[in-house]
């Protein structure tokens, strides 16, 4: 007897009812078992739990994209990974649940794989116990060999924000109360009356769901936070800005870097908290509940986590270390400080895309063939020395612009490389712009891209365009790190086969680059923030930003060298200063500088000396409106330019958008000179801007006022052969199911409509003699006029006829 039901009993259970179980569940079930990943199995009693995990592939759940809207691409992406929960509740009868969410009364596939699993290897469902909070004492850690800050700390405060940050996903636990329940009776009612709540005659499940309502509370937590001792606040504070989620070895590190106290001090913090419900402990099991809800994707065997209503009530902001860009620069002059104005990155992306559009791309190069939708693996190069044998020198991936392709685009539009490569990457991942293809080996663009990037919903865009950015996998701005000589090595088995596998990079590099924007998410808006301050307190930490999952293994099996055979460790301050800090200076001063979310101090080296976040900061990453001007409609040209050839060259800016679109509307688009849109006008484009129904007043207008404010003769003769071309297209006017009356004069015209009743049935007179009339005139008419002795010639359309 095992917690009150036989284990074979139970088994002879699970096979009835997957005999009951639809036979789609089932056979998908067995399949599941077969090919899939079922780990985390526990049994507490009649219960079964744990997790399956599926192979790549289209799940059968995209059975219901038709039903709702969703995309194949989209099921795709979804997490592969469902936590279910069986219970044999009797011989034909269970009760299941599973994050497939899948409603019915039948067994859902995943359950029916947990069950055959059962079947098979029962021994590897592990009895599952109730957990309670450590008690131990964490064994003590050696001192890290990174020189240890001597200097005051940065302790981290807790301050509110008006919004909290959209990228950080906070969210109320509803698996909370469920992680509570597992605390012993007498902890948790200790942690109630933390609370001011009271503990006679309730049981465990009402103390944790009075806890977690007065957690939703922010004026509750903060009272509760207060109580904390310094260097508890600030250890809370630290691992709130942190994600909320940390290694055990991660935590002691971090204990130690701020400086906070000795190893014997942080269990009594760590109790502290606990005590509080304002920290707990990972597990096996309510890591799968914090998975259910949308938690890191990270998650680990043995770690701490802060929940999301305790980082919602305690808005922490990174500490700042104030800065004055009217200040000399070691007396080398004031520093440059550069800021783009709101939504200036949609008009540069314009011109990106209008100059690669129709370039043409050489077979050498590595878009020549269209890209294959798997991850790319980059390119593998033997390294003969360096740091040992079974290692190679990764090179830049395909899936990144060509040197080749940067230096054509720098002749039609004046952008730095960095820029261009960016600019690129966001065209690409939007499908802006269009990979050529093997019968059409050039790059293309979307007829409508200059409304889409220029158009009222300018701000829609953006948002859509930075979100898409920020969640894209991509080793772009890891690769850039090789400008500065740092080089990225990867280990080789002896068959020389590479440990890394496609897409790890690009994987790792999008973390690090949401672990960062989400950091800054906390920074105040509006304050210069000195870069050396708070590249130090990123140190402090995370230095692992770049190989965050290097920690779980042995060995790294990919590194970063600035000297060859020297390997850099980022644990090491010197090292991560060569190789991380460039990093995130150059995420700053490039991708988060172009966005519009902060504005830059740079030395007279083009050095990162300071930052401050912009009001665009607050409303992508805190989702508070952003408050524009509208362009004027009636905006015109200060400095337009026609060339000899009649082609025209606007800026590109949304300032001049309505005369762009007068452009856009009816001439071609011929791409881009000198940084500025330029456009032909020919008699084809004229004339399907005249069929679509297009006036061409406006556009004479603009052009009579380019004409009047410059001196250029181009710009009268455009003007004179306009007006000429316009002159000749003609007019019709097209009738269908209507009579035509025609006379054979003025004179039978008059006689007609005095003596018969044809004014009643007028459309329109087209001449003198000839009139529309209504369809059902004609018998009248004719009846009319025969009574007077006059035979009309009526032509029948349809008979092909006359009478």
């Amino acid at each position: 007897m095992e917690n009150g039901v036989p284990g074979a009993l139970q088994r002879l259970r699970a096979a009835d009812i997957l005999h009951m179980a639809g036979l789609t569940a089932a056979s998908l079930g067995q399949e599941y078992n077969r090919t899939g990943t079922i780990r985390g199995t526990q049994r507490q009693g009649d219960r079964l739990l744990g997790i399956v995990e599926l192979p790549p592939g289209i799940d059968p759940l995209a059975r219901a994209a038709d039903e709702q809207d969703i995309s194949i691409q989209d099921i795709m992406v979804a997490p592969r990974s469902y936590t279910v929960e069986v219970e044999l509740t009797g011989t034909h009868s269970w009760q299941s649940s599973c994050s497939c969410d899948e409603s019915g009364e039948l067994l859902c596939a995943h359950g029916a794989a947990l069950l055959y699993r059962w079947l098979a290897q029962p021994a590897g469902f592990e009895p599952r116990i109730q957990p309670s909070a450590p008690q131990e004492k964490p064994a003590p850690r050696p001192a890290p060999t990174a020189p240890r800050p001597s200097a005051a700390r940065e302790a981290p405060k807790a301050e509110s924000l008006p919004n909290p940050p959209a990228n950080n996903a906070v969210r109320y636990s509803p698996d909370l109360v469920n992680i509570l329940v597992q605390i012993a009776l007498g902890e948790l009612r200790g942690i109630a009356r933390e609370y001011n709540l009271t503990t006679n005659g309730l049981s465990r499940q009402q103390l944790a769901e009075q806890i977690v309502k007065a957690m939703k509370q922010p004026d509750v937590v903060r009272k509760v936070a207060t109580t904390l001792e310094k260097p508890q606040r600030q250890l809370l504070a630290a691992l709130s800005l942190a994600g909320g989620l940390v290694h055990d070895d991660d935590l002691r590190g971090l204990f130690e870097r701020f400086s906070l106290g000795q190893p014997a001090q942080l269990q009594r913090a760590l109790l502290a908290l606990q005590g509080k419900a304002l920290l707990f402990r990972v597990n096996s099991f309510n890591a799968d509940l914090l998975a259910r809800n949308n938690g890191p994707s990270d998650l680990l065997d043995i770690g701490w986590f802060v929940p999301a209503e305790i980082r919602t009530a305690l808005r922490v902001f990174v500490p700042v270390t104030s800065f004055d860009p009217e200040q000399p620069d070691d007396h080398k002059g004031s520093p440059r400080v550069q800021a783009l104005p709101p939504l200036r990155i949609l008009a540069d992306l314009l011109l990106v895309a209008r100059a690669l559009d129709g370039m043409p791309i050489e077979l050498e190069d590595a878009w020549s063939a269209a890209p294959a939708s798997e991850p790319e693996q980059p390119v593998l190069h033997p390294n003969t020395a360096g740091s040992g044998h079974n290692t190679a020198l990764l090179s830049q991936p395909k899936e990144l612009a060509s040197p080749a392709l940067l230096e054509a685009l720098q002749k039609k539009v004046s952008f730095a490389p960095s820029f261009l490569r960016f600019a690129i990457q966001v065209l690409l991942l939007a499908g802006i712009v269009q990979r050529p293809e093997r019968d059409a080996p050039f790059l293309r663009i979307l007829p409508d891209a200059a409304h889409l990037l220029l158009g009222s919903n300018q701000t829609e865009v953006l948002s859509d365009l930075f979100q898409l950015w920020l969640q894209s996998p991509s080793a772009a701005e890891l690769f850039a790190l090789q400008e500065d000589g740092i080089r990225l090595l990867c280990r080789m088995t002896p068959l020389n086969v590479p440990v890394l596998r496609a897409g790890e990079l690009a994987e790792e590099n999008a973390e690090a680059r949401r672990t960062l924007v989400d950091l800054l998410a906390q920074a105040p808006i509006g304050q210069w923030m000195q870069f050396t301050a708070f590249s130090r307190f990123v140190y402090r930490l995370n230095p692992l930003l770049l190989q965050r999952r290097q920690r779980l293994l042995p060995a790294p099996h990919w590194w970063l060298e600035a000297e060859t055979g020297k390997v850099l460790k980022p644990l090491h301050l010197g090292d991560w200063q060569r190789a991380e800090l460039l990093y995130v200076a150059r995420l700053i001063m490039g991708p988060l500088h172009w966005w519009g979310l902060c504005d830059v101090a740079l030395s007279s080296r083009g050095r990162l000396l300071a930052f401050r976040m912009t009001a665009v900061a607050r409303w992508l990453l805190h989702n508070i409106p952003l408050d524009l001007e509208i362009p004027d409609e009636e905006a015109t040209l200060d400095t337009p330019e026609v060339l000899e050839d009649g082609q025209v060259l606007l800026p590109c800016s949304a300032r001049y958008w309505p005369i762009i679109q007068l452009f856009e509307q009816c001439a071609e688009a011929t791409g881009v000179t000198r940084s500025q849109l330029r456009y032909h006008f020919t008699p084809q484009a004229l004339s399907q801007a005249l069929s679509q129904g297009y006036q061409m007043t406006r556009l004479l207008v603009v052009l009579r006022q380019l004409v009047a404010r410059s001196e250029q003769d181009s710009a009268a003769q455009l003007l004179a052969r306009l007006e000429r071309w316009l002159a000749g297209f003609g007019r019709a006017r097209i009738y269908t199911g209507v009579t035509i009356v025609e006379a054979i004069d003025t004179s039978v015209m008059r006689e007609l409509t005095a003596t018969t009743s044809l004014d009643e049935y007028v459309i329109r007179s087209l001449h003198p003699t000839i009139v529309v009339v209504k369809p059902d005139a004609t018998e009248r008419l004719s009846d009319e006029l025969k009574r007077r002795g006059q035979s009309p010639l009526i032509y029948n359309e349809d008979l092909y006829g006359s009478e």
